[in-house]
């Protein structure tokens, strides 16, 4: 088992090639223990690879993933009914801007809340401002 070369603040990780039973082949397997607690396991059945790119990957690819499900759950990313490539193209950029933003505004507010409670807070305000002025 050795040591991967992560940012304390991550935690630690190591990488081993093990062999997986349910696969019937050896992996590349990381472990990476969480400075909170808990542990995440990520393999990859090409050996070849190191164990900080197989690290990197499945970070990068549950972001991605998070970032559709937010898309999905509350910026209306599959509602769009248009057929036009061009107008398809907009509204899906619109909705992951949109949830881009208020994981940057989150993030720089440092406020508890869930995007589906930022988007609360929004569409409130925007009902609110109408109604009054």
């Amino acid at each position: 088992m050795r040591r991967i070369d992560i940012a304390p603040e991550e935690g630690e990780a190591f990488e081993l090639v093990a062999w997986c039973k349910s696969l019937k082949q050896k992996i590349r397997l990381v472990i990476h223990y969480l400075p909170a607690g808990g542990h995440r396991l990520y393999f990859s059945t090409d050996t070849s690879v190191c164990g900080k790119d197989v690290y990197d990957i499945y970070r990068t690819r549950f972001q991605i993933e998070f970032c559709f499900r937010d898309g999905h759950q509350f910026t209306g990313l599959p509602d769009c009914q248009a057929r036009d490539e061009k107008a398809l193209d907009f509204a899906y950029n619109a909705s992951l801007a949109a949830v881009n933003i208020t994981k940057v505004l989150r993030k720089l507010t440092k406020m508890p809340f869930s995007i589906g409670q930022i988007k609360s807070l929004m569409v409130n305000a925007h009902f609110i401002k109408r109604f009054l002025t």
